[in-house]
């Protein structure tokens, strides 16, 4: 029996609001909206791509443990303090990447991150290339969806209008 090799999609993920116009602008107001938009967004696109994804977002300077939550199946992680987001994906690739058990391909536009992670085994996806990843994944949704309710009935009997009232009428108990 051949086991099956784990596909893990780690993501800068304040890296990726800074390839993001819309987002960036956000960012420099509060922080929060914007992390919960990429979250979403990478929520979407793990639901179509065969990844396990990972988001981590540095708390460099904050007094902080680390911690691991999820949203929606994404493993969200907030780095200790005095540890960025680029220290964690190294060292997380470092301790995981297997070249026969797991494939790690890794989000960020910092080249020295890229050079860093290359060396180490992983793949690299810049931020802009994946922003057009989040965007075709949230088309082929989409039309998914069109097409399951194109298919789906909006009632299951044909009845008029006038038939519809009076059952209503019915199951309210205003006979």
């Amino acid at each position: 029996m051949q086991r099956k090799k784990r596909r893990i999609l780690i993501v800068d993920g304040y890296n990726l609001i800074g390839a993001n116009q819309e987002l960036y602008k956000e960012s420099s107001q509060s922080l929060e909206i914007p992390r919960e938009k990429v979250l979403g967004a990478l929520a979407e696109y793990q639901s179509v791509a065969n990844y396990e994804i990972i988001c981590v977002f540095d708390a460099y300077e904050v007094r902080s443990q680390e911690s691991l939550l999820d949203f929606h199946g994404v493993t969200v992680v907030y780095t200790k303090e005095k540890e960025t987001a680029d220290e964690y994906i190294e060292r997380f690739v470092h301790d995981h990447y297997h070249p026969h058990l797991c494939e790690i391909s890794v989000v960020t536009s910092d080249l020295t991150e890229q050079n860093a992670i290359f060396a180490l085994g992983a793949y690299r996806i810049s931020s802009r290339e994946m922003w057009m990843n989040l965007a075709e994944a949230e088309k082929n949704i989409s039309r998914k969806i069109d097409s399951i309710n194109e298919k789906t009935p909006r009632q299951k009997l044909n009845i008029g209008e006038d038939v519809q009232a009076e059952l209503e009428k019915w199951r309210r108990g205003r006979f």
